[in-house]
């Protein structure tokens, strides 16, 4: 029991010891030595872009949605209105890219370890250990984003919100610059490329929850508003009045209940 006590105030004495010589060799290295100082005025020289974030993520509560619609769709769909903030933080993490090449090559420079004092008193071999390392954390410090990317996050919950599926994926400058381009092709009001397009209506349609599903029905007293069959006699669907194909959204007031014969017969039609 004694030695076990004796070892373990040794044990504490030598953590306590490298402790205290670790801080007053750390200390030095930062007060003098030549090459550390002038790191740390070229990282004030140096300043980059943030990166300024457009992660995507979005819950569906219905599984043929969740399933169907791919995490590049939703990119698609979302790319609509935040594109020209994409292309600016691109154009920027590029430039943070060259800044940074340039910022290496100076740092590459300065390769020679010396003090502008005395070392005497130091253990030399392990004063420049110290410096290495110490050298090194200040140079990671200075780590700007040189590439951007989206990361898109789709979930599957129950009907309680309760999540029980995810897919991700991310996606990086060039992707998203060929995205852009594709979505760019257009006449109009209508894109030339039909992937796009596709994948647009898919994440369109899939705004329609469960839970706006059953709202809907319930604000049209549970009746097709054509024909007014009710849900005791007919199988009930929620019809966009405006067209996906035409450019209808998702929303509360462009949707309607319909039984299924005349959801079949309205087609594209708008009524």
């Amino acid at each position: 029991m004694i030695g076990f006590i004796i070892t373990a105030i040794i044990i504490a004495i030598l953590i306590i010891t490298i402790l205290v010589f670790g801080a007053v060799y750390k200390s030095f290295v930062r007060k003098y030595s030549v090459r550390y100082k002038q790191l740390a005025e070229l990282n004030k020289k140096y300043t980059f872009y943030s990166f300024v974030r457009h992660d995507q993520e979005h819950v569906y509560d219905n599984k043929n949605f969740y399933d169907d619609i791919s995490e590049e769709d939703y990119l698609i769909y979302e790319l609509q209105f935040i594109q020209s903030d994409v292309i600016k933080q691109i154009n920027l993490m590029s430039f943070n890219n060259e800044k940074y090449s340039k910022y290496e090559n100076e740092v590459s420079l300065l390769n020679t370890i010396s003090y502008d004092k005395e070392t005497k008193g130091y253990i030399k071999g392990l004063l420049d250990y110290v410096e290495r390392k110490e050298f090194k954390k200040l140079f990671k410090s200075v780590n700007p984003c040189r590439d951007y990317r989206i990361r898109v996050i789709l979930y599957l919950s129950k009907i309680n919100n309760q999540i029980y599926a995810k897919k991700s994926k991310t996606f990086y400058s060039d992707e998203l610059l060929r995205i852009i381009k594709r979505l760019k092709n257009r006449n109009g009001g209508y894109f030339n490329d039909k992937g796009i397009w596709d994948s647009i209506c898919r994440v369109e349609r899939g705004k329609v929850s469960n839970k706006m599903r059953f709202a809907i029905y319930k604000r049209d007293g549970y009746r097709c508003r054509i024909c007014g069959r009710s849900q005791n006699s007919t199988l009930l669907e929620v019809d966009h009045i405006y067209p996906i194909a035409k450019g209808g959204k998702s929303t509360y007031d462009n949707l309607q209940t319909l039984c299924h014969n005349c959801n079949v017969k309205k087609g594209a039609n708008i009524y």
